[in-house]
Formats: C-alpha cells, structure tokens, sequence
C-alpha cells in the first residue's frame, strides 16, 4: 500500500520561514500521535522497571532477570525487518494501532496476574516477550507514519520534536515507577503501564489519514525484505546513514554499562555518582533536542553539522573516558548526550527525507535494528573493560564512533545531503 497524506495550506511560520519550536504540533494528526507517544514512552519505561522488579522479588535470581533480559531483547532483534515489510504492505496506521492493542492486552493481563497473586517468573518471561514481539512490529510502523502526519515543511521539525518523550522518558518514567512501586507494590506499575498504553490507543485511534491503495505486485515478504537491504546496500548514502546508528549503538553508548564503575570505582560516589552521570547525558541529550527543533530548518549544511557532530561525541566520550573525577565527566557526557541526539535526529530526518515512501518501513526497520543491538554493544563493552579495564573500553567505544565519522566527513555526497 501506498500512503498520502492531503496537502495542506502552509501556515504563518512555513511563509516567514521562522517556524515556531513546536511547529508540527499545530497540525492535528502530529498532535496526536505525539501526545499517544508520551503514553506510549511512558508505559514503555514502566513495563521495563515493573518486569525487572517483579521477577527479581520472585526468585531473588540474577539469572533470572537475565533470561528476562534476553526475552525483551530477542524478539526486538528477530522481528524488526519482517516488521519494515509488513510496514510497506498493510496500512502502517492500522498496524500501529493493531500493536498497540496487543500490547495494552498484554500488560492488562500482567496487571490482572499480579493483583490475583497468580504471577510467576514463567508467566512474566512469556508476557515480556510477546510484548517486545508487539513492540518489534509497532516501530517501523510508528516511524514510517510520521511523513504522514504532517507537511514536508515541519517534518524536521516533527522528528525533533518526536525525540523528546523519549529522552524525557528515559529520565523521568522509571522514577515515577520506582517512587509508585516502593510506595504501593510492584502491581501498581503494571497498572501505570497499561493506563498509559490504553490512553496511547485511544489518541491513535482519532488519526485521520487518507490512504490510497494500489494493488500488489504479488511478492513474497522474503523477496521485499531483500528488496530493502539490498536498496541501503546499494546506496552510499543510506548505508552511510546506517552505519552512523550502528556506531553510536554498538560503540558509541555501550559507555552506559560501566556508568556503575565510574561512579562507584573511579570516582568514590556510589548510587548518588550514578544517578549524576546518568542524569548529564540526559541534559545534554534533551537540549540537543530542543535546539535541533528550533534550527532544523535553517541549519546550512546539516550533512556536514551531522558529521561534525558525530566526530564530537566520539572526541568527548575519549576524554569522559580519561576523567580524574565528576568535575570533567558530568560536562562531558553532557556533552556526549548533545552530540548524540544532535547528529542521529539529523540522521533520522534525512533517511525520512529521502527514502522512497514504498520502501520506507523496511529502510526504517533496519535503522531501528541497530537501537536493539545496544545490549551486543554493552556486552562488548564488558568484555573489554574486563580483559583490559573500564577507561579502554570507553576509549575504544569513543575512537570508534569518531574514526567512522571521519571517514565519512571525507565523502562530499554526504557533506552536501540535507
């Protein structure tokens, strides 16, 4: 299926050529669909605590929540590119809100487990991977929708803007859930969880778009998935694009897993060090995003701004890596966190800019890939600081991220796209 959406008069700020931060937030389909994602984030992060904490005060097991972890994580990986096709067969606002269902079943039935006493590890590893099943299909959809919702003109600014839950998300949702479930119990963050997804559902279900259907060229999804890698494969650009995800997922952010050896080894400030570090790079990430809405438009060479931006954050996470103490570590993963959002929210408009709108979900469903590869990152990253120390594997992450950056700055193709 093809999708358009109806052309639409542009507003006050397309004819100034000054839009507003918030520009795509005046079109009603985008305003919709973002408040729907600020549940969704919402309910998102507080499935993840609520799984974790539950399955740990079942068994008091560290396997067990490792098993946990691998039954988030594998369907995420599995599913992803099958997701891209279906994506670009069905109509990606019904499978949106079909997922959304599935998942709001999902965690009703955790709630409902739970509240009974009936809940058992066995019972939360299924319902976590069936909601990371629902999830793996729920991305690409999600992503190849928003060119839908609003005007080409504020779809950068859509994009940006689109950042901001979750940034926002990452900070904010799994404190609101551990403050609710040390003060009412484990149960009450399924039930947030749910209360969040259903209120998601019900503002997708109000998107109004109108879709064209052409017929279908009666492919397999095996032939269309092939179609799709083998278009980023065969474009500089896009598999350029790619690779900046994959850099930043397998190197560039696997610092996240030895936060804890900073904060408690290196700089002597336990849970309280963590909780700053990790705040820092969630600051920095949330006025990258902020700035990235207000001057997306404007920017002159945003293909050379993304590059410049992508060598920064692999620059600043070396001397992170190198810091003597909280004094330099706090600004420069501040740092890191500006130049990450910065460079791959530019990266996300270009891909949405550029890409066929036939093959959309599957372009997208690969570049969502590579976000479910940050755990393989963090095992690395492990592996690393445990055969040398924690300071080399951040090095390393840090000059890898840079050094791909580099090699790609030299391409003019990629300097001049924007």
């Amino acid at each position: 299926m093809a999708h358009r959406l109806e052309a639409r008069p542009a507003g006050p700020a397309a004819a100034t050529g000054r839009p507003s931060t918030f520009a795509a937030l005046k079109a009603r389909n985008y305003c919709l669909y973002w408040v729907g994602l600020v549940f969704y984030v919402l309910g998102h992060r507080a499935e993840y605590v609520t799984f974790a904490w539950i399955t740990w005060e079942l068994t008091r097991d560290p396997l067990h929540l490792g098993l946990l972890g691998l039954a988030q994580g594998a369907p995420l990986v599995v599913f992803q590119l099958l997701a891209g096709v279906l994506a670009d067969r069905i109509s990606r606002r019904r499978l949106l809100i079909g997922t959304t269902i599935m998942t709001s079943a999902t965690l009703i039935l955790a709630f409902i487990l739970t509240v009974l006493g009936l809940v058992r590890a066995p019972h939360l590893l299924v319902l976590a991977a069936l909601s990371s099943t629902f999830r793996a299909f729920d991305e690409p959809s999600r992503m190849a929708l928003v060119p839908q919702l609003v005007d080409r003109e504020r779809l950068p600014n859509a994009i940006a803007l689109g950042s901001i839950p979750w940034q926002a998300g990452r900070m904010i949702g799994p404190s609101i859930t551990g403050v609710l479930i040390a003060a009412f119990g484990g149960t009450v963050g399924f039930g947030l969880a749910a209360v969040a997804s259903c209120t998601a559902l019900a503002l997708y279900s109000r998107l109004r778009i109108r879709e064209d259907i052409k017929a279908s060229d009666g492919r397999r999804v095996l032939a269309q998935l092939v179609e799709g890698l083998s278009f980023v494969g065969h474009n500089f650009v896009f598999a350029s694009l790619i690779s900046l995800a994959l850099f930043n997922a397998l190197f560039g952010l696997s610092y996240i897993t030895l936060l804890p050896v900073y904060a408690d080894q290196y700089f002597g400030m336990g849970s309280a060090g963590y909780g700053l570090l990790s705040a820092a790079h969630g600051a920095g990430s949330m006025i990258g995003t902020l700035i990235i809405a207000m001057v997306a438009r404007r920017m002159l060479r945003p293909g050379m701004v993304m590059l410049t931006a992508a060598v920064c954050m692999g620059l600043a996470l070396m001397m992170f890596s190198r810091s003597p103490g909280m004094g330099l570590a706090m600004p420069m993963l501040a740092l890191v966190g500006f130049c990450s959002t910065f460079y791959l929210t530019h990266v996300t408009t270009i891909i949405q800019q550029k890409v066929p709108d036939h093959l959309r979900g599957r372009v997208l469903s690969l570049y969502s890939l590579c976000w479910n590869l940050l755990p393989l990152g963090g095992l690395l990253a492990g592996a690393l600081a445990a055969a040398v120390d924690a300071r080399f594997a951040v090095l390393v992450g840090g000059a890898m991220v840079a050094a791909n950056a580099l090699v790609l700055i030299t391409s003019r193709r990629l300097r001049a796209v924007g």
